[in-house]
């Protein structure tokens, strides 16, 4: 069936067309009330948003085909993030597109609050010549304090850097050596207020982050600092910020974001020591066009491959991160899967191992992949690599990841175990190339096979004539067999079949499968 997508406040002409080429049905409205939303999502795959939409946890537990919120530019605080994870709803936002304009503003607004520009203007819009009222400093030379190094920080750091300012940065979610390979010192955030000429708010809005430049923050900063926020409004305490200014503690101020958007108290924005903008960081032509239609591809490709980029609510993966994670999650996906088919009971502990190249890929997404193929069988509903691993938490299933540097037959290796309250099983599968696909192991057995689409698992005696048998038990009910493994532990009596036919195979034909002479266990497993 074709996908439904909500497109809330518009999107690109480019980013719509390349949704509509798809042949999906695209319906486009205007903003609207969390409620009259909520009447509306239900039967739809996705919806793009802008700032003027409030997805509430209301308008998220009505979305019930919802698998995607799509936000074009970088904030995403008008989404309830908590709800939407544990919804399963991937929410992914488009930050590459408006890097420039937003850095670009910031300079403009570092530029106005040490000038005096927009005052300067105001009085020749008055008819007043007084060019002794508006004296400035210059940049050059001056200290400035990039609070928040991301992306957007880093491009107003080289471009401060440009004019001649000395960058010192603070961020906790950032290592101090990937800061200091710039050239940029990472401080505390009392030493970045403290020695800091200029600051400038690059960090996202969180409940740690709110009010983070407030009364105390105020109190250890240089006299005469100024202050640019073009990130998200309530990072600042409006009130400490504004008796700041009138004692002089703070010398002016730029600000592109207001704690409310438009502001509900005026005084801050009209204050004659602050440029106020009405957020128009992303406002250009380049960075709507780029952020309208890099949500739309994230979307369409999110939709048709599950391809993720740049979500807010799982493991950041983006651009050759993700090129290079995603095979093994589809591994990982696929093991798990089989994992539940095979192993009956209720789960009580996943075990992820990853071994040789895999030790390198970052192990989170990777497990949340294989954690969510588990699920996703034992707890078919609603269960998605977004809420996988914390519905595993609520229902008491133990999550754990191994890893080891011993010699392996294979470059890389993976390893799922688990365990259920009736049995224990593993499987181990390896990536060859880019992303092909293999499964090496069965439960301690050797074997050679492809995990997709439907497999027959047959455990059976290490003797001659089950393979047989069974082929002509599934060639008598027209069960065509594309291709098969054999595997054995030598000396164990054991061996193992893994059969891929063409189609499901019915549970009369698995029933006298199982009564073949010789066969221990047989399971029908369907894995995508």
């Amino acid at each position: 069936m074709p996908h439904k997508i909500l497109v809330l406040e518009g999107i690109t002409e480019r980013g719509l067309g390349l949704l509509q080429a798809e042949g999906w049905q695209i319906d486009q409205k205007k903003a609207m009330p969390p409620a009259e939303l909520a009447r509306l999502v239900g039967p739809y795959d996705a919806m793009t948003i802008r700032s003027g939409s409030q997805i509430t946890a209301e308008v998220l537990e009505a979305g019930k085909n919802l698998k995607v919120v799509g936000r074009p530019g970088v904030g995403v605080d008008n989404v309830d993030l908590e709800a939407a994870t544990r919804l399963g709803i991937m929410v992914m936002n488009s930050p590459m597109g408006n890097l420039v304009s937003t850095a670009e503003l910031t300079l403009a607004l570092l530029f106005a609050a040490a000038r005096n520009i927009a005052q300067a203007d105001a009085s020749m819009k008055a008819e007043r010549w007084d060019r002794k009222s508006f004296p400035g400093v210059e940049l050059s030379g001056k200290r400035l304090g990039v609070v928040g190094f991301g992306r957007i920080g880093r491009e107003v750091a080289t471009r401060a850097r440009a004019l001649g300012m000395d960058i010192a940065a603070y961020d906790p979610f950032v290592s101090a050596a990937a800061v200091e390979a710039m050239g940029v010192p990472m401080l505390t955030l009392d030493e970045l207020l403290a020695t800091s000429d200029l600051i400038t708010l690059h960090t996202t809005l969180t409940k740690e982050s709110r009010h983070l430049i407030g009364k105390s923050a105020l109190a250890k900063v240089k006299r005469g600092v100024r202050i640019v926020n073009a990130a998200r409004g309530e990072l600042v305490d409006e009130e400490a910020l504004l008796a700041a200014l009138e004692d002089g503690r703070v010398a002016a101020a730029g600000l592109d974001v207001h704690a409310s958007e438009p502001p509900a108290d005026w005084r801050l924005a009209r204050h004659p020591r602050v440029v106020a903008t009405p957020h128009v960081g992303a406002q250009t032509a380049e960075a709507q066009e780029r952020v309208g239609t890099d949500i739309a591809i994230q979307v369409r490709d999110f939709l048709k491959g599950g391809i993720i980029q740049h979500a807010v609510n799982f493991f950041a993966l983006s651009g050759d991160v993700y090129d290079q994670v995603k095979p093994a999650m589809d591994l990982a996906g696929r093991l798990g899967t089989f994992l539940a088919q095979a192993c009956p009971g209720v789960p009580e502990r996943i075990e992820v191992g990853l071994y040789g190249d895999l030790r390198e890929l970052d192990a989170n997404p990777v497990i949340a992949a294989a954690v969510c193929g588990v699920m996703r069988c034992a707890y078919p509903d609603n269960v998605t690599l977004v809420n996988a691993r914390a519905l595993a938490g609520e229902k008491r299933i133990e999550v754990l990841e191994s890893t080891s540097s011993a010699k392996l037959a294979f470059s890389n290796l993976m390893a799922v175990r688990l365990k259920t309250a009736d049995r224990d099983f593993s499987v181990a599968g390896t990536l060859f190339g880019r992303n092909h696909l293999r499964l090496v192991d069965v439960d301690g057995v050797e074997v050679d096979a492809i995990p997709q689409g439907h497999l027959l698992l047959v455990k059976n005696d290490d003797t001659p004539g089950v393979v047989g048998h069974l082929g002509g038990v599934l060639g008598e009910h027209n069960v065509n067999i594309a291709r098969m493994t054999v595997g054995r532990k030598p000396g164990s009596g054991r061996a193992v079949m893994l059969i891929e036919v063409d189609n499901e195979v019915p549970a009369a034909v698995l029933t006298e499968v199982t009564r073949v002479p010789g066969v221990r266990e047989a399971r029908a497993l369907a894995l995508g």
